[in-house]
């Protein structure tokens, strides 16, 4: 099969999950601030992307040092129609001149809502997110300008999904309902280059799904899915670079 072939078959096999399913969960991806002491405070903007099927959005990041070993952050991202998600989250952090390690409990709560012109089906998903998140990297290597590390969210989603459907010549009127909870691990991987204030910022997130119903499906009861993956991009800006501690 050549690449054109199988590129098209790919397009269409997606455009038939999307025309039988919606999609309900997308990984979200907060900016791992790698805070170093009491009173820094990182400011990010981004845009991303999910996929296999596509869903952009843009978000921004507020994190901030409270303490000598407290931190606080919050998080929220809009995808331009019916979509928005946001977080807050609180955690202690330990530096060991480059490498930190953080760990934050919060709360998440967010939505979706997709349409059908033609059908005029119509698919909502509102979910809280309680997590816990550790997360561990390097930062101000490379004299300053590069940040590097890993993180992984575990929680779990409790989903309100409703899929309605009007009734048609050949099929009556559809209300399709699932509040099952779903448990969730979101493992995610970073990396911040340019400036000592200043930095351009990749990040890549992956959802991994459990079920808790009696068949262990995820979102059991309704016809919906979850995209497993989330890359973004975006600006960092670190207003107090380890004023006390002579810089990175």
């Amino acid at each position: 099969m050549s690449i054109n072939k199988y590129f098209k078959l790919v397009v269409i096999l997606m455009v038939c999950v999307l025309m039988t399913s919606c999609i309900a969960y997308r990984p979200q991806v907060a900016e791992m601030p790698l805070i170093h002491e009491k009173g820094e405070l990182q400011i990010n903007g981004s845009v991303g992307l999910s996929a296999p099927f596509g869903d952009a959005y843009v978000g921004t990041t507020a994190s901030y040092g409270a303490t000598d070993w407290l931190a606080v952050q919050a998080h929220v991202n809009w995808n331009g129609y019916k979509g928005a998600y946001g977080q807050a989250a609180v955690g202690a952090f330990k530096a060991w001149n480059h490498a930190v390690l953080e760990g934050f409990i919060g709360y998440g709560c967010g939505g979706n809502k997709w349409e059908n012109e033609n059908t005029g089906r119509e698919f909502t998903s509102l979910y809280h997110l309680p997590f816990a998140q550790l997360e561990f990297g390097w930062a101000g290597i490379a004299k300053g300008h590069i940040d590097i590390g890993l993180g992984v969210k575990g929680g779990c989603i409790f989903p309100n999904l409703v899929d309605h459907k009007p009734a048609t010549e050949e099929h009556p009127e559809s209300i399709t309902r699932s509040t099952v909870p779903v448990m969730l691990l979101e493992p995610q991987f970073f990396f911040r280059a340019g400036g000592k204030h200043l930095k351009w910022t990749f990040n890549l997130g992956y959802s991994q799904l459990w079920g808790t119903g009696p068949d262990r499906e995820v979102f059991s009861g309704i016809n919906a899915i979850y995209m497993p993956f989330t890359v973004n991009i975006g600006i960092t800006y670190d207003f107090n670079v380890f004023t006390k501690k002579g810089g990175r």
